[in-house]
């Protein structure tokens, strides 16, 4: 063993340059591996830091259950869902053929009066909108933590 290692360091110090090139180009690879896996494979939270603060302002079941309650005590309403995902609050609402555009509208844009105002400055609100009637409606509508109302388009 004591031979080989006298070997290698003799064939290293013949060949000074090619040495030092491989060791600095071995050290490079290594430097731009651990840049790359830090910028494109280093978080295990898809969100990053975008959900930071959540816990503050957090919507329970308790109060989806509440709304999509009050919701569907309407006499238009067929079908209502609600779903929090990330900062997103999706309505998924169905409504039955005596329901007009502009008393959806009214009603999904009241459901904003359920909560609070740190939540609405927190969470973006989504609503789609759908009459499951020839000739329905389908209105898809949203209302980030900038604005004050929801805006929305008619599919």
């Amino acid at each position: 063993m004591k031979r080989f290692f006298k070997g290698l360091g003799s064939l290293l110090w013949r060949h000074k340059l090619l040495s030092l090139i491989s060791l600095l180009a071995f050290a490079a690879i290594v430097i731009l591996m651990y840049i790359f896996f830090s910028v494109f494979l280093g978080g295990t939270d898809k969100y990053g830091g975008r959900l930071n603060g959540i816990e503050d302002v957090k919507i329970t079941k308790k109060e989806i259950t509440s709304i999509e309650n009050w919701i569907k005590d309407t006499k238009t309403v067929e079908d209502v869902s609600i779903r929090v995902v990330g900062k997103i609050v999706y309505f998924d609402v169905t409504f039955n053929k005596d329901a007009d555009i502009n008393g959806a509208k009214n009603l999904a844009s009241s459901t904003l009066e359920k909560f609070d105002n740190d939540k609405k400055e927190f969470y973006d609100f989504e609503y789609i909108l759908s009459q499951n009637v020839e000739n329905g409606f389908k209105v898809t509508g949203t209302k980030s933590p900038k604005i004050d109302k929801v805006s929305w388009i008619k599919s």
